[in-house]
């Protein structure tokens, strides 16, 4: 991705998680789409866990 030590341990986990997400997307379209899947299943199953209630 192209980051020095420093830069990386200067990140924190969410800020890595999220660039190593942005470089694999821009540089693989498989690699966006099964994000784009696997972002969507976990949607779903976070609304069927989800009350009544909330919903």
């Amino acid at each position: 991705m192209g980051f020095t030590p420093a830069e990386v341990g200067a990140m924190s986990l969410w800020q890595l998680m999220v660039c190593a997400d942005g470089w694999a997307k821009a540089n693989s379209p498989e690699a966006a789409k099964r994000s784009n899947d696997d972002t969507a299943d976990a949607l779903e199953a976070m609304l069927d866990a989800a009350p009544d209630y909330i919903l």
